[in-house]
Formats: structure tokens, C-alpha cells, sequence
């Protein structure tokens, strides 16, 4: 999916730009979001655990590694990326490109363990975690939900 150089992604009721951590564990980003400089795609780098805290892959695109890579469906299309767990059939991941956006925004929903077996769950409205809501859009922070 091709994105702006500064995108605006949507994630827990806030909309974030230059925000490129849109989930970290004390400090350590679990998914990260970026765009590629060489040929304008998104690239997506997660961290994936289980309910006891224990990595069981890493996806940095369409790549699994760290774990039994047929355990995870990746897909990407130009407007969705997608990782699902095929072991429960749940959905980790999914980034969308919203339709009716001219300045190629992405919302964003997650299904997905901490490395402390949190389990936390985030769509474009709101999420599991408190965070503070905000009334325009969030710019330039370490992470846009950051679990201490």
C-alpha cells in the first residue's frame, strides 16, 4: 500500500501523524509503522507474544520469523495489510487505508499479547488501555499507546 511521507493514522480514538510506534511495551515498540523512502510502500514491523509473554514471531512486511511461519497469515494489498493468527483464526493486525480520505490516512485495530501477556485490544475508536483523548491530531510522540 502506497503512503504519504506524512500519513495520519487513526488508533484508539486519537489520530496520530509522525508517529511512527503505534505500539510499544515500556518503551520498545511492539508495531511499528512506517513509510519506505525507496519505493513509498508502508512497511510494518510486529512483535508478536503469547498470553505468558513469549515471542512467537516477528513480521517486518510479509516475513515471519522467530517462529513457525505457518502459524501467521500475512496479507498486503494497496489498501490493506493484515496478519492473522491461523492457529485461532484471530485477527492480529489490520491496517486499512480509509476509502474516502484524499490524504491517505490508515486506521488501525489490533487483537494482540504484550511481552507481559497483556492482552491489548485497539480499533480506530478506542481501546483496552486508557489513554488520553485528544481533540486534534497528536503529533511527533515516542508512541501513540505506550504501555509502562
Amino acid at each position: 500500500m502506497k503512503i504519504q511521507k506524512h500519513f495520519v493514522v487513526r488508533i484508539g480514538g486519537n489520530v496520530y501523524s509522525d508517529t511512527p510506534n503505534l505500539l510499544a511495551c515500556k518503551g520498545e515498540p511492539l508495531l511499528k509503522v512506517t513509510r519506505n523512502d525507496r519505493n513509498g510502500e508502508l512497511d510494518v514491523e510486529l512483535g508478536i507474544y503469547d498470553e505468558r509473554g513469549r515471542e512467537r514471531a516477528v513480521v517486518r512486511q510479509d516475513d515471519v520469523s522467530g517462529g513457525n511461519e505457518d502459524q501467521f497469515d500475512v496479507r498486503m494489498t494497496d489498501n490493506r495489510y493484515t496478519v492473522t493468527d491461523r492457529k485461532n483464526e484471530r485477527v492480529i493486525c489490520d491496517i486499512r487505508r480509509r476509502a474516502h480520505a484524499r490524504d491517505m490516512d490508515l486506521d488501525v485495530s489490533l487483537l494482540m499479547h504484550t511481552p507481559e501477556g497483556f492482552l491489548v485490544h485497539a480499533n480506530p475508536d478506542q481501546t483496552n488501555i486508557r489513554i488520553r483523548t485528544s481533540e486534534g491530531v497528536v503529533r511527533g510522540r515516542d508512541a501513540a499507546i505506550n504501555i509502562n
